[in-house]
């Protein structure tokens, strides 16, 4: 089902939703306008750092490694398909209103508004924070920027502009609080864990599982020894 259900499973705000969202709305139309177009840009900018910067510039341009920049460019991939994947079957499995669609309903008649579903969780802080954790793991495994402060500076960076993109969908009233939560979570922990759980624990561990194959005494002919290292 590739487009979103038309009638919400879910409506409405929960925990402290509701509180946040008339804190938090911005009142008029076009600031509301305004916020979502400035959130915009950190999450079209979400492959800057992970999928061009670190590797073909800062990878293979100044240290000149190109196994590394194959490396990172295909944990970023990595990354992003799993956020970009869940985000898709989370919008679709929840089907929950967003607040501004609501909000159009409870104004003007049902023919004037569209029933927007897909809420939750927050797509745009998923893949912005999923940037942002593969940004964080990344510069914490390799001094990709040759400074510790500028690595932890590149971390900060991306954090803050995927933060960014979730208060600005609040902002917006494109999403609930709860939504903009668990996109960053989720988002950042599937950024973070790509790397560090699948490509850099293995490294930090000691060498890897290594065996070899090769004919030896004290037998002839169709003896093998079997050597390993752990």
């Amino acid at each position: 089902m590739m487009t979103p259900p038309t009638d919400a499973r879910w409506q409405g705000g929960v925990l402290f939703d509701d509180a946040l969202r008339d804190s938090m709305r911005l009142s008029s139309e076009s600031g509301r306008r305004k916020a979502r177009s400035l959130g915009d840009l950190p999450y079209y900018a979400a492959p800057v750092l992970p999928l061009i910067v670190d590797p073909l510039i800062a990878a293979y341009l100044v240290h000149g490694d190109g196994k590394a920049a194959l490396n990172l460019e295909l944990i970023g991939l990595e990354a992003f398909s799993y956020s970009g994947f869940l985000s898709f079957v989370s919008t679709r499995a929840s089907a929950r209103e967003r607040p501004d669609s609501a909000e159009c309903r409870r104004q003007k008649s049902a023919e004037d508004c569209s029933v927007d579903t897909e809420a939750f969780w927050s797509g745009h802080t998923s893949i912005a924070a999923a940037s942002a954790g593969v940004t964080c793991a990344n510069h914490r495994a390799m001094p990709l920027w040759g400074h510790p402060i500028a690595d932890a500076g590149a971390c900060a960076l991306a954090t803050s502009g995927a933060l960014f993109t979730g208060v600005s969908r609040i902002l917006a009233d494109r999403h609930y609080t709860t939504d903009v939560i668990a996109g960053f979570g989720i988002g950042f922990g599937i950024g973070y864990a790509v790397p560090t759980l699948l490509h850099y624990t293995g490294n930090k561990k000691g060498p890897d599982l290594s065996l070899s194959v090769s004919p030896g005494a004290p037998c002839t002919g169709a003896c093998v020894k079997l050597a390993g290292s752990f």
